[in-house]
């Protein structure tokens, strides 16, 4: 029977080959991306100087910044001059009533905002938690967050009277404004020249 002899030190040439092979296998998957944003101006919303950097996405996610000449993708776009950032955030905006008829926020997208705040000047819906799966249920593009709106909490209550309110009227709002931040709400929005 013969048999194959391989001297140690060739033996462990070669089981070091093949691990590398195996980490070079493994590092040529990690390189392959389905969407790369390359030569961007990356703004990433930390307060530093926005710096140059390449962009890999997978799916919906980003897989890595920063130098990636070794990465392919199917879909590469020369971001050269143009600035890439996570997104802006419009603290007052009143969406109310309208969500239904843009569900994809194009008017917010396209100037780059990807988080809208509404429930401003006191105005809002009271049932947080209703509003939210509302919201959920249009699919809408944009992620949103909702202050309570007091002078809606208080008509709620009180109707339009333009008094001070009873004890048991204080409870029932506090009730209302306690459902809401449980359910999600940023917090309390006051408007002072409505009711």
């Amino acid at each position: 029977m013969n048999r194959l002899l391989i001297p140690g030190k060739y033996l462990q040439v070669m089981l070091l080959a093949a691990i590398l092979l195996m980490v070079k296998t493994a590092m040529g998957q990690l390189d392959k991306a389905d969407v790369l944003i390359r030569n961007a101006r990356v703004v990433d919303g930390s307060g530093n100087p926005w710096y140059r950097a390449d962009i890999a996405l997978r799916g919906n996610r980003i897989a890595a910044i920063g130098n990636l000449k070794t990465w392919r993708a199917s879909t590469e776009i020369d971001a050269a001059g143009q600035i890439v950032a996570p997104g802006f955030i419009d603290v007052h905006t009143h969406i109310e009533d309208n969500e239904a008829e843009n569900p994809l926020a194009t008017n917010f997208i396209y100037d780059g905002v990807t988080s809208v705040i509404t429930g401003n000047c006191g105005s809002s819906h009271t049932d947080a938690a209703g509003y939210f799966k509302f919201i959920d249920s249009l699919r809408v593009s944009v992620n949103v967050g909702m202050l309570l709106g007091h002078n809606d909490v208080r008509r709620a209550v009180m109707g339009r009277a333009n008094r001070p309110a009873t004890e048991k009227e204080l409870q029932q709002m506090d009730s209302i404004a306690h459902a809401a931040m449980q359910a999600g709400a940023l917090g309390l929005s006051t408007g002072l020249i409505y009711i």
